[in-house]
């Protein structure tokens, strides 16, 4: 047991801020990221996956009812590379065929605008994949209940579950109203929910922006929960920490502004 939760490293994030404090992600782990809209969600998770990307030995799958799926493909592959848009139009042919060589089929990215319970489950037991990406999870049909946020833990719950058959997973949601402008996002401002998507959640991430122009790099992540056993390498004073990192939009990464030993 010890070897699975804590010895053997899992998936390792780019930012070392999340390696101090939440460690690898392993199989059966879930959680969530939250924020206000034009945060930078689906650049965290490309900066992020793309690094996780190179120690996967099955697909990582990401579930997409966002954004424009060819948009993501491409953020993808400028994260991979850390590269501007530019470059990459510049070069794509380059880009194209060293990423297909590098990661192959290890990254599936399935773009729906509506995305069924019953379709997600059907590929994940076909591929049996290392790590599963829902954005935006809250939108995932085939869950019914009289009560919103009753049927929102309900996807939370089918999510976790889901993960316990093998993979890590992340899902990503939105932070309500109250969160706007505010730096360090704590776990009552995840939108539509009272505690039913936070009861599920083995880690919790939420992302802060100010509207200072000064700081329009600057994110603020916030670790509001944390039940991940961690690294070797994990600081148990940064379990539940708050970190100040930069988000770098022209290539599609997110970089810590502080260096751990």
């Amino acid at each position: 047991m010890l070897e699975h939760v804590y010895q053997s490293q899992g998936l390792r994030w780019r930012l070392d801020c999340l390696n101090k404090s939440l460690g690898s992600l392993r199989a059966g782990d879930f959680g969530f990221v939250f924020a206000r809209p034009e945060t930078g969600k689906t650049t965290f998770l490309a900066s992020e996956i793309t690094f996780m990307l190179k120690n996967v030995r099955s697909p990582v799958l990401w579930f997409n009812n966002e954004e424009q799926g060819e948009k993501v493909g491409v953020r993808i592959i400028q994260a991979y590379f850390g590269i501007t848009l530019e470059q990459a139009t510049a070069k794509r042919r380059e880009y194209t065929l060293r990423f297909l060589d590098e990661v192959g089929d290890n990254l599936q990215l399935y773009d729906e605008g509506i995305l069924q319970k019953n379709d997600i489950e059907q590929t994940i037991k076909a591929t049996k994949p290392a790590l599963v990406i829902y954005d935006q999870i809250d939108k995932i049909k085939g869950f019914v209940n009289d009560r919103d946020d009753l049927r929102l833990g309900a996807i939370y719950q089918w999510a976790r579950e889901l993960a316990k058959t093998g993979h890590a997973s992340i899902g990503v949601c939105q932070a309500d109203g109250t969160a706007e402008g505010v730096r360090y996002l704590t776990m009552e401002y995840v939108a539509n929910a009272k505690t039913s998507k936070q009861a599920e959640g083995d880690f919790i991430i939420g992302i802060g922006k100010q509207h200072d122009p000064a700081q329009e790099y600057v994110r603020y992540l916030n670790i509001s929960k944390n039940k991940l056993f961690g690294d070797e390498d994990s600081r148990p004073e940064l379990k539940h920490g708050r970190f100040e990192v930069l988000i770098r939009p022209e290539i599609v990464r997110y970089e810590d502004i502080i260096k751990f030993d």
